[in-house]
């Protein structure tokens, strides 16, 4: 026989071999879920949301079928945290998990493990390698049928790998209720989308030396590779030693003042020496920011651009390339004929800040870039299309989810089934990473408490104690603390969240005794940029 014969009957049975017979056993049919959770998604940046630029008709055509929650807001910025706070329907103030490298402080129920007890199939699909069966959420997730992730945290996995690898489970699993996490880690940084998303929303040079708009950017230190901090100061070693003699202080210390300004006004003892000072740090700063690279895998596709905004058009790109992503998770449910009796709930851990407050191309801080993403719920016969104005939660999730499910809430769960639950769904509490500050939200007015001090960059550095009040019906961009102006609203909500603060224990985090982070979870944390 030739080889093309050969050939045909080879893809012939492969055919037959991947088409699954998806029919449920007799009785009744439980509802399967599979939850979808976008890394870094700010809902402003999809089309149902009202962005007329970036396009994602899938993501807008489940919108227009199933139910959109015009605010929602993540429970935390950070990516594993946040995570925790979706599947338990806890704040982290509760599961005790301040940021990536941390580890929750008790045994909490989450939803694949609900699930599984209930009789489902279970399975988790993510993207990145800190979400997966190496990372803090491991313990918790000891049921699972199948846990893929990336075996490296420099590789994640693509939306279109985790799609693959969903469906080569779901073809032997989708005769039985199931549930299946999805994470895409699309659109996290680095924004590099593939084609033809990676010049949908810019055409031309983004190194063109006529562009200047990156000019005077301070982007922050856990972009670049620092080991060549030393080296870069020492071009600058007149200026070194002269704050070192005027300061008192050790080249390591002189260093990190550079780098971090905590403590700057303790050798300051004038307003008009706190200027100086910060006039001399800001000119090494800048120094630095000229000659140290950016940190491979992470910020190394910014290398010699100038033009800002090819980076805000990457970002887009990758919005919606995850969206025809989401599109072909979709139509391979439909393919399957699971469409009818499987539950799709879409949101996001945080958003993205690409500019505003000082902060390009991460996640840090309390304000709306970073915290309001999209949830969508979609379930064809079983709840009716619409848009609801009241504000969701990642708390409230789990208990949507388990609810249309036909499962028990467990009481351990602060969050509500927002579909039955009408408007409002309790206390609207954000916290940021490690404690440092939690935010507090009544109708359009919104509280930020900063509970530790702490520097960023120049533009975004808080002192502890300070708060920061805004009106997002007339300001929603955030650009005017309207703190001292609005005393009785402050004070309001100024009780409303020390009465939260003390129900839960939130605070800023404190020492621990525990071990350190082993060297390659450190190597890990830093090549996403979560350490520097």
């Amino acid at each position: 026989m030739t080889r093309a014969p050969l050939l045909v009957l080879f893809c012939a049975a492969a055919s037959v071999g991947c088409r699954a017979d998806c029919t449920p056993p007799p009785g009744p049919a439980r509802p399967s879920v599979v939850l979808v959770t976008i890394d870094t998604l700010r809902a402003d940046h999809l089309g149902c949301y009202g962005n007329a630029t970036v396009r994602t008709p899938n993501i807008d055509r489940l919108a227009r079928e199933g139910v959109l929650f015009e605010r929602c807001y993540a429970q935390a910025p950070i990516t594993v945290p946040s995570h925790l706070s979706i599947l338990s329907s806890l704040p982290l103030a509760e599961h005790g998990l301040l940021h990536n490298g941390g580890s929750p402080t008790r045994r909490v129920d989450v939803l694949p493990e609900i699930f599984a007890r209930a009789g489902y199939r279970t399975a988790a699909f993510v993207g990145a390698k800190h979400l997966g069966p190496e990372g803090t959420l491991a313990p918790l997730l000891t049921s699972l049928e199948v846990y893929s992730a990336p075996r490296r945290v420099s590789v994640p996995f693509t939306a279109h790998d985790t799609n693959k690898r969903l469906f080569r489970w779901l073809r032997g699993a989708c005769r039985d209720p199931f549930f299946a996490w999805v994470h895409y880690w699309e659109p996290h940084m680095p924004y590099v989308p593939p084609a033809p998303f990676d010049r949908t929303y810019y055409d031309g040079d983004p190194h063109d030396a006529r562009h200047t708009s990156m000019s005077g950017v301070a982007l922050g230190w856990f972009l670049y590779d620092l080991d060549g901090v030393r080296h870069r100061l020492a071009e600058r070693a007149r200026d070194v030693r002269s704050l070192k003699r005027d300061l008192g202080l050790r080249s390591a210390d002189v260093r990190q003042l550079v780098l971090y300004r905590q403590g700057v006004k303790t050798y300051a003892p004038t307003a008009e020496a706190e200027a100086t000072l910060r006039a001399r740090l800001a000119g090494l700063g800048d120094h630095l920011r000229s000659r140290l690279p950016f940190r491979r895998h992470l910020a190394d596709w910014l290398t010699g651009v100038r033009d800002l905004r090819f980076a805000v058009a990457q970002y887009a790109g990758e919005v919606s390339y995850v969206d025809e992503e989401l599109g072909r998770l979709i139509d391979g449910l439909v393919r399957l004929g699971l469409q009818e009796r499987t539950i799709v709930v879409v949101t996001a851990d945080h958003g993205e800040s690409l500019g505003e407050h000082g902060i390009y191309f991460d996640h840090a801080g309390l304000h709306e870039p970073s915290l309001r993403v999209p949830l969508i719920v979609w379930a064809p016969g079983r709840v009716p299309p619409g848009r609801r104005g009241g504000v969701a939660r990642g708390l409230d999730v789990a208990p949507t989810v388990l609810r249309l499910a036909g499962l028990g809430i467990p009481p351990d769960m602060q969050g509500r089934d927002i579909l039955t639950a009408g408007e409002g769904s309790g206390p609207v509490i954000s916290e940021a990473a490690r404690g440092l500050q939690i935010m507090a939200m009544d109708g359009p007015w919104k509280l930020i408490r900063t509970l530790q001090s702490f520097y960023y960059v120049d533009a975004f550095a808080r002192e502890a104690g300070t708060e920061e009040l805004y009106d997002l019906g007339t300001d929603p961009g955030e650009g005017e603390n309207v703190l001292g102006r609005e005393a009785e609203v402050a004070q309001r909500l100024r009780g409303g969240l020390d009465t939260w603060i003390a129900a839960h224990g939130a605070g800023a985090e404190k020492p621990t005794a525990s071990a350190p982070l082993a060297p390659e979870r450190v190597r890990e944390l830093r090549a996403l940029g979560y350490v520097e």
